[in-house]
């Protein structure tokens, strides 16, 4: 009985099985130029199709086919053996007429079923309006690609024939609003070798968030009349800090390209050498406007831009006195989520609290960042009653709608109870003391009589006048204190340069412990961001508007001479470049933390 029910689940198993292995996949280009021929390969794995029809595509002639390849291969892991094959149906077509068309699906009969593949998209792109030098059609008649194309050696090679290009998915967005730019790479020609920045983009104005490494598989594209290669170089995603027009630079790179020798050998003829050439691109630049955020802005508002949820929990349903309990906030959402402030709830005064922790936790979706931040807020009621924590509120600014959005959530009621911990008879005890010390005994003298000196008035006793000057004198003082505290907290640019100092040498002290560690990324973000903020606070600029260029004016401004200022620029410059190619940084981790101490000590050393 049993073996008929393993045979009945076999024979209702093992098709299924066999036909997700018999899937057909599609190999095409995912682009082409007008008037080029393409291949279409449909492969069939493990299996050959007794007989298979294909659709007509859409701008493009069929020229021959099915050409049917195969192969197989056999692999052998502890003694176990297994075999696979796969076998293609190769169709080629020449493209006829530009646009975005639709390969349709195959159908492949496999063992008398019918198995299709899926639709694919292909991109027929124009010819070249004016092919460049060396880019005329073939011998065999097909338009000029840049997929196809070499360079003669000691040819000049423009900037027309080999640039990088910053592309933004959207050209206007609000301050804070995220947007994704791509650094690529165009070219006419498909021997590129490698290249190498010498210089990184600049994003001044914007918090970046470099993404992974992207693909480097090539792909044709037509920009301003001319077909190219093209290859992503960088991806991130940009968050602006400043409302107008901001501009990113794309840096400077050095291309290899292998270039073309023709080289003669006499009575036997010619032959083309291949030699390696250095090509130095100059940088780009594509500038982004930034509207700003629309007034008057709720109160709630801390500068979220996007889209997000907001709840809140508390830890427990009981509470007693002296025993901590917590209330956690979570945001979640799209948007700048890395640099959102959670709001602060606010609680009795009769709870004692404690430092919040934060944890943020995002990853990049799309075009943008997505993630929760919690925030956990420890509190301790120290006394027995009903209290309420009235609901938490946060805002943020919805760029699709155009609007602030108002969140809230909790809003609890408390009944605390007396703790376990508690002392019971301690206010009793403290009553009772103070009432045991408020009467005194009266004085009597040696002789038994009463104390002449208790009726004399105060006024004449030393004692007295010592009091009132006392008195009089912590009065000045604390209110000489008050004032300087007024007078320190308008002036917000004296603080900030005040702790410039402190701030910068713990951030160093941090970098100090990734360094001995040996983690380099980490060091050289915690050198930048030490130098950035010291320079910033040191020199009274805001974020938004450090620049090179800026920063070197204000140093120069403080007669700080042209040598120091360079070797500050040098070591953002280098720092950058360690943090995003580590292995084109040229000095050592040690080197670079000295430097940066030197730096700081040179800005320290500055007059006000």
């Amino acid at each position: 009985m049993v073996i008929n029910r393993i045979i009945l689940f076999l024979t209702l198993i093992l098709p299924t099985l066999a036909g997700r292995a018999q899937e057909v996949t599609v190999q095409a280009p995912r682009s082409v130029v007008e008037g080029n021929m393409f291949q279409v390969v449909f492969q069939l794995e493990n299996a050959r199709a007794q007989d298979i029809k294909v659709g007509t595509i859409e701008g493009c002639t069929e020229l021959n086919g099915p050409g049917v390849t195969s192969s197989s291969s056999i692999t052998i892991i502890n003694g176990k053996q297994t075999s696979s094959s796969t076998t293609g149906y190769a169709y080629t077509y020449r493209a006829v007429k530009a646009g975005t068309y639709t390969i349709p699906a195959a159908t492949l009969i496999v063992d008398g079923k019918s198995i299709q593949s899926k639709p694919v998209q292909i991109k027929i792109l124009p010819p070249d309006s004016n092919p460049p030098h060396g880019g005329s059609p073939s011998q065999s008649g097909q338009a000029s690609s840049p997929d196809s194309q070499t360079p003669e050696a000691g040819r000049n090679i423009s900037a027309k024939d080999i640039f990088v290009r910053i592309i933004f998915n959207k050209s206007h967005v609000y301050e804070g609003e995220a947007v994704e730019c791509t650094l690529k790479l165009y070219t006419r020609y498909n021997s590129i070798s490698g290249i190498q920045p010498r210089k990184l983009p600049t994003f001044d104005g914007f918090i970046i968030e470099e993404l992974d490494q992207p693909s480097r598989d090539n792909d044709i594209e037509h920009y301003n009349g001319q077909n190219y290669l093209t290859a992503e170089l960088k991806k991130y995603i940009i968050f602006p800090q400043t409302s107008g027009k901001l501009t990113v630079t794309s840096g400077e790179y050095t291309v290899g390209v292998t270039t073309m020798q023709r080289v003669s050998h006499g009575f036997w003829g010619f032959t083309n050498v291949p030699v390696e050439q250095d090509v130095n691109l100059q940088p780009t630049s594509a500038t982004i406007t930034i509207t700003p955020l629309p007034t008057p802005k709720p109160a709630s508002y801390n500068g979220a831009v996007g889209k997000f949820t907001l709840e809140s929990r508390l830890s427990s349903d009981q509470f007693r006195t002296n025993e901590a309990a917590s209330l956690t906030t979570i945001i979640t959402g799209t948007g700048n989520i890395k640099y959102v402030k959670s709001p602060q709830p606010v609680f009795p005064v009769d709870f004692e609290q404690y430092n919040p922790s934060e944890d943020v936790r995002t990853h990049v979706v799309g075009s943008s960042v997505t993630g929760t931040v919690t925030s956990e807020y420890t509190f301790v009621p120290q006394s027995v009653g009903k209290f309420n924590i009235e609901p938490i509120e946060f805002s943020y600014f919805d760029p699709s709608r155009k609007e602030y959005v108002t969140l809230s959530a909790g809003g609890y009621e408390l009944d605390v109870q007396r703790g376990a911990s508690t002392t019971v008879g301690v206010t009793e005890q403290s009553e009772i003391k103070q009432r045991a010390t408020d009467i005194l005994h009266i004085h009597r003298l040696d002789d038994g009589t009463l104390s002449q000196d208790i009726h004399r008035p105060a006024i004449y006793s030393p004692s007295f006048w010592i009091a009132w000057i006392v008195v009089i004198a912590s009065a000045a003082s604390g209110l000489f204190i008050y004032r300087r505290k007024l007078r320190l907290d308008a002036d917000i640019t004296g603080r900030k340069t005040a702790r410039a100092g402190r701030v910068a040498k713990k951030r160093l002290k941090r970098a100090r412990g990734f360094m001995d560690r040996g983690d380099k990324e980490q060091f050289f973000a915690e050198i930048l961001t030490a130098l950035w903020g010291y320079i910033s606070d040191r020199l009274v600029i805001p974020v938004s508007d450090l620049t090179r260029v800026n920063v070197s004016e204000k140093l120069a401004s403080h007669g700080m001479d042209e040598t120091n200022v360079s070797h500050i620029i040098d070591i953002l410059d280098e720092c950058e470049m360690a943090r995003y190619t580590p292995d084109a940084s040229q000095h050592t981790m040690s080197q670079i933390y000295d430097a940066t101490s030197q730096a700081m000590d040179s800005l320290e050393r500055l007059k006000k």
